[in-house]
This record gives C-alpha cells, sequence and structure tokens, in this order.
C-alpha cells in the first residue's frame, strides 16, 4: 500500500466496499445504504460506550443495575413523541428539499443530551454539597424521584391509550375505503414542546441544525426519563459515589437516545424515499398502531413495577402480603434484567409485527378489491360511498386532526 495514499481515497474505498457488501445481505439491501451504515456506526458507538463502562465500573458491581437502569431510560426516551414529531417533519422537510437527511434523529438527540449531560453534573455535584447537611438526603431524593417517574410514565401510557384507539379507528377506515378514493393522513406532532418551536423548524436546512433545537427541547425537562436520570445522579452523589463514575450514567442515557432516534430517522428517511412505501398509507398506519401499542405495555408497566417498588420502600411492617411484598423487592433487585427484557420485548414484537404484515395485507388487499369491484358496478345514487369526517391520530405523537374524506363516483371523475 502506498504510504502517501491520500486518506479520502482510502474511505471513499471502504465506501465501496461496504456498499457492495450491503447490496448482497437479503432485506437490509431493501434500505438505502447511508441508512444502513449510520444505524451500525451507533451501534458500535453504544457496544464501545458498554465496554468502557464495565471496565469502569467493575471494582463497583452495584452501579452495574444503575448503569443499565440509565441505559434504559435513553431507549424510552428515545420514543418520546416529541422526539418522533419533531424527526418525521425534518426528515419529510429535508427531502422535499433534495436531500438525503439520514443524521437528523442524531444531531436533535446530540443537542438534547447536552442539557441532560450537563444538569446531571450540576445535579449531582450540588446534592453532595446537600448531602453533607441533610442525612435523609437519598431516601428524600429516592421518593421524589421514584414518584414523578412512575407518574410520568402512567400518564404517557394513559395518554397513548387514547391515540392507539384512534390510530386504530383510522387504519379501520383505510382499510374500508376503496383504493379510487383519497385520504388526508397527516402526521404531525401534539407535544407542547414541538408546538412552542414549530416557527423555528422553518430555519433548518441541514441536518446539523438540529443540535440547537435539541438544545432547546432538552430544557424543558418535561419528561420521566430525564427526571429520574437526575434522581438517579443526585441520590449516587448523595451515597458518596465519585462524580466521574456518575458521568457514565448520562452517558449512557445518551448513548441509547442517539442509537433509537438515529434509527428513527434514518428509518423515516428510508420510507419517505421510497415511492412505494411513501404512498402506502396502511402500511404507515399498521406499524404507527404496533409502535404505540408496544410503548403503551412498557410505559404501564415500568410506571405500575415503580410504584410497587416505592410502596414496599415506604411500609416497613408489610404483614399480609409478605410473599407479594418479596417479590416486589426481589423485582427492584433485579431491575437490571426487568430492563434487558423490556428491551428484548421491543425487539420481539417489532419483528413479530413485520413478519405478520404480509399475511394480514393480503387479506386487507382482498376485501379492498371486492370494493373495487362494488365501486366499477353500474352507479346508482344508492351506490356512492359516503364517507363523513374522520379522527386520525399522527404516529405516536398526540396529533389529532378532523379531515374528510373526498368521494368518488363509480365513473372516476371527482
Amino acid at each position: 500500500m502506498d504510504t502517501n495514499e491520500n486518506p479520502k481515497s482510502w474511505t471513499q474505498s471502504l465506501r465501496k466496499k461496504a456498499s457492495r457488501a450491503h447490496s448482497r445481505v437479503p432485506y437490509v439491501n431493501k434500505l438505502p445504504f447511508p441508512a444502513v451504515a449510520i444505524i451500525i456506526v451507533m451501534i458500535l458507538i453504544n457496544i464501545a460506550a458498554w465496554i468502557v463502562a464495565i471496565i469502569a465500573l467493575r471494582n463497583h458491581p452495584g452501579l452495574m443495575s444503575t448503569a443499565t437502569l440509565a441505559y434504559i431510560l435513553g431507549l424510552r426516551h428515545a420514543l418520546d413523541a416529541d422526539h418522533i414529531s419533531a424527526i418525521d417533519l425534518m426528515t419529510r422537510r429535508l427531502l422535499a428539499s433534495g436531500q438525503k437527511p439520514v443524521t437528523v434523529g442524531t444531531f436533535f438527540s446530540l443537542g438534547h443530551s447536552t442539557i441532560v449531560i450537563v444538569t446531571s453534573i450540576v445535579v449531582a455535584a450540588t446534592a453532595a454539597a446537600v448531602s453533607k447537611n441533610f442525612d435523609n438526603f437519598s431516601h428524600i431524593g429516592g421518593i421524589i424521584g421514584s414518584s414523578v417517574s412512575a407518574a410520568f410514565l402512567l400518564i404517557l401510557g394513559i395518554m397513548n391509550i387514547y391515540i392507539l384507539v384512534k390510530l386504530i379507528q383510522q387504519l379501520r377506515l383505510l382499510i374500508r375505503t376503496p383504493p379510487a378514493q383519497e385520504i388526508a393522513f397527516k402526521i404531525e406532532g401534539g407535544g407542547v414542546l414541538f408546538s412552542l418551536f414549530k416557527k423555528m423548524f422553518r430555519l433548518i436546512d441541514r441536518p446539523w441544525k438540529m443540535y440547537p433545537l435539541g438544545v432547546l427541547f432538552g430544557l424543558g425537562f418535561d419528561t420521566s426519563s430525564e427526571i429520574a436520570l437526575l434522581g438517579i445522579s443526585s441520590i449516587q452523589s448523595a451515597k458518596g459515589t465519585s462524580l466521574w463514575l456518575i458521568l457514565f450514567f448520562p452517558l449512557l442515557f445518551t448513548a441509547g437516545m442517539c442509537m433509537l432516534d438515529t434509527t428513527d430517522g434514518a428509518l423515516m428517511m428510508s420510507l419517505y424515499s421510497s415511492a412505494t412505501l411513501a404512498r402506502d398509507q396502511i402500511a404507515v398506519c399498521y406499524y404507527s398502531v404496533c409502535l404505540t401499542a408496544i410503548t403503551v405495555v412498557v410505559a404501564l408497566f415500568i410506571g405500575v413495577v415503580q410504584l410497587l417498588i416505592l410502596g414496599s420502600n415506604l411500609i416497613s411492617e408489610k404483614e399480609g402480603e409478605k410473599e407479594f411484598w418479596k417479590g416486589v423487592d426481589t423485582l427492584g433487585e433485579r431491575y437490571d434484567i426487568v430492563g434487558g427484557s423490556i428491551c428484548g420485548a421491543f425487539v420481539f414484537f417489532g419483528v413479530l409485527s413485520v413478519l405478520l404484515y404480509r399475511p394480514w395485507r393480503r387479506q386487507v388487499d382482498r376485501r379492498r378489491a371486492h370494493l373495487i369491484e362494488i365501486d366499477e358496478s353500474p352507479a346508482t345514487a344508492d351506490d356512492t360511498f359516503v364517507a363523513g369526517p374522520d379522527i386520525i391520530a399522527g404516529t405516536n405523537s398526540g396529533a389529532i386532526e378532523e379531515v374528510e374524506v373526498i368521494t368518488v363516483p363509480a365513473d372516476g371523475k371527482k
């Protein structure tokens, strides 16, 4: 190899080899190479982060479960409505301008996590000073942190149940509607921060400009994940844990959040740049239902578990239901296993939804084909399909709008 070889040409050669390898992998080759590449890079970064964390925490085994919890909170936080809405909107906007943005979620997440990291350090440093004067700081902080986290998770789960019902109604409407008819389907965020910063989205014309927007979103601290992470940092600091070790919690939080946000943005780019999938409203709505359903189950499950663990810690004399509270205590001690199981459930049900889509879609297409036959029959006054206003919801974002279904008569003229 020539020692004077241009580094740029070396990277181009590596990129070409990776692109050829990507083209030979079944199913994966259906996704654009840049999208697959950025997802693989984020996975490798997450693996590296965990290797460093395991080495650094090898003499502190008690902190491993806390580090796992921080990582899981980052994964969960990436599924928040404002994240999905912001990334979705900007991906579509940049695609419309002729770009192929695969790093929208990455820069948004990095900006968001910058505030989380800085605030966690400040909280940990402050907690260390306060804990010297208040012996019960750790106990009180744990109660407050767990209560707020559980409350937000339960509220999130209940809100997403409402969104899930509306999504199912929209999916049923799409299935009942003949292909000759058009339905206005709009995905838009409904979060408070999303509405507040919506006008700023017009200033963003490059993926890297999502970083300052992510910083602004991070200032809100309106989700249970961030609040819980700050509670973790303060409690560990109150126990005398080194600030350098505490820093691993927000870093792992960031790694998990960046990985899912990046994957979200890259897959959205792949979806919207596909001429077939971008127009397939049934597919979009189907996967929206699956994602929202998983979010509901996880949010409610973790919220209930946190409330039970909190109740177990507050009840000094656990009479009557001794075995039950012992089980709750065991669950609290094995929270890392619970988190790993949740991550596995996300993967399992995600893959299951993909596998079930094709047979389900074949049944749907047969039903819609029957609607086409009815639509092509001789038109009478009674044959016209009439559909009034319908309530539809955006992808896991809380957006609900009233739209009209445009009716097309049998002769095909609007």
